[in-house]
């Protein structure tokens, strides 16, 4: 375990202090050992605070102090949305690598900004879901698929752009996993009460689905499911780490099997219940952001480029989430 440290590690910043980078980023970085120097914050007080959790760290509020150190070789970036376009520029201009959180960009044309960039290749968008186990566990079952049903169901979210911001997780994932969308169809529910609830069917090159997207439920029951269907096999996914592979069974005389044994044909079962302190169990593994800061860390390491998740990779997403922008805030003709 100790051997796979990042010891010998570059230096990196990290440009952000809040919920997401506490609870699922730092305890990554700290756990394998990655080399923070500075940490940055608007407020000096919360910056320190926050840089006393790694050591030899500074808590900075002057970005420039990163830029024109020639040790940080890489960035974290973590902070709003709308904050997060400029400093990422301003980062991949001063030579440096780049990880940020999803979205990164707040609309297409901003996307296609951030792609035409000439040192997009060393910047990283940090969708976990691409770096999931469990998707990586099923990728053959998966891609067998011809239907799915996806659902992601939240609470209210008015402190930010719920489209860009939560539904783009399961937007991505879709699209990862089945490729672009070449047709689509969206139902808007105008009786939302000021959230957002949307429908799609969604026609790829060998598959079709539907995705329901919404914050008209509530945060305490919230839902990310994936349900697909193959020939063979019935697919069902709670993210981040529960699934249930459930063999559709053969037929004798054309009775279904299970209708003569009535017998349960479950294949698999993986719980994101069980023992959080076995590696494999703890949700930040499973929600995929200790394989992404592995991945981004070794590539800065090694010189390497961020072709998994630059930001041209991210084109069909960016697109779709810039249609469904369009005309989910029309007006319904009378």
């Amino acid at each position: 375990m100790l051997k796979g440290l990042f010891s010998n590690s570059p230096c990196f910043a990290f440009l952000g202090v809040g919920q997401h980078s506490m609870d699922n980023l730092y305890p990554v970085l700290l756990n394998r050992g990655v080399r923070i120097r500075y940490l940055y914050s608007r407020k000096q007080s919360v910056a320190q605070q926050a840089a006393n959790l790694f050591p030899g760290c500074e808590g900075i509020t002057d970005t420039s102090i990163i830029w024109n150190d020639p040790e940080v070789q890489g960035v974290f970036i973590c902070m709003k949305n709308a904050h997060q376009l400029p400093l990422v520029k301003e980062a991949l201009q001063a030579g440096k690598y780049v990880f940020v959180e999803k979205p990164a960009v707040t609309s297409y044309a901003e996307w296609q900004e951030l792609a035409a960039h000439n040192g997009a290749d060393r910047c990283m968008i940090a969708f976990n879901k691409r770096f999931s186990p469990l998707n990586k566990h099923l990728e053959k079952q998966i891609n067998a698929a011809y239907s799915y049903q996806g659902r992601y169901l939240t609470g209210a979210y008015p402190e930010g752009d719920a489209l860009m911001e939560l539904f783009c997780h399961p937007v991505d994932n879709v699209l990862q996993l089945f490729g672009p969308v070449q047709h689509y169809h969206l139902l808007q529910h105008t009786r939302a009460k000021g959230n957002v609830h949307l429908q799609l069917l969604l026609q790829h090159e060998k598959v079709t689905g539907t995705l329901e997207l919404s914050t008209c439920y509530s945060w305490a029951l919230f839902s990310d499911t994936l349900h697909c269907l193959s020939a063979a096999n019935s697919i069902e996914i709670t993210y981040p780490g529960a699934f249930r592979i459930t063999p559709l069974g053969r037929r004798f005389a054309g009775i279904p099997s299970e209708k003569i044994f009535n017998a349960g044909l479950l294949q698999g079962l993986s719980n994101q219940s069980a023992t959080p302190p076995v590696a494999a169990n703890n949700p930040i593994m499973q929600h995929g952001y200790w394989d992404e800061i592995s991945y981004f860390v070794d590539q800065v390491k090694h010189g390497g480029l961020l072709q998994r998740a630059a930001p041209a990779v991210y084109g069909h997403t960016f697109w779709l989430l810039d249609q469904l922008r369009q005309k989910s805030f029309q007006k319904p003709s009378h």
